[in-house]
């Protein structure tokens, strides 16, 4: 591997379409509540520039960031990290979403992740794992727990 392969950091794409209008999936992006539905056991969620993005487990795991940008039912970028052996913000989260038909078409880019070991577990955790569970609450079903859960 080169040097500079080594240097430049990870990045990741995923998509989804989801049933649901951009602004039912939007709240579930950006509100606390709605985020402890299908994300995470604990949330502290400001959506706006500057606001904070913190989500965790009751038994300690916990993923800090902060929004960068929210454009109200149409994009959320956010910064992640404090999991996977990344530092609190260290990497970000970008989440697009578009109206197609009757639902919503979400375009999500995890980029400026350092590791590789980290980046191969993200790519998993929202294709296997968090976009499922977005996808099942926002279409009005219940999920089958959280994708940020204590055990896990």
């Amino acid at each position: 591997m080169n040097e500079k392969a080594m240097k430049e950091p990870y990045e990741l794409t995923r998509e989804i379409d989801i049933q649901a209008s951009p602004e039912t999936v939007f709240t579930f992006l950006t509100q606390e509540a709605r985020i402890k539905e299908w994300l995470a056991e604990v949330a502290e969620i400001d959506a706006r520039p500057g606001g904070v993005f913190h989500i965790g487990t009751f038994d300690g795991i916990h993923c800090r960031g902060e929004f960068l940008e929210v454009v109200p039912n149409e994009k959320v970028v956010f910064t992640w990290g404090g999991v996977e052996n990344l530092e609190a913000g260290e990497s970000t989260v970008e989440i697009v979403l578009r109206s197609q038909g009757n639902g919503t078409h979400l375009t999500l880019r995890h980029f400026n992740i350092r590791l590789k070991p980290s980046a191969e577990s993200f790519g998993e955790g929202w294709k296997d794992h968090a976009l499922p569970l977005l996808k099942e609450i926002a279409e009005g079903r219940t999920p089958d727990g959280l994708c940020f859960e204590s055990g896990n």
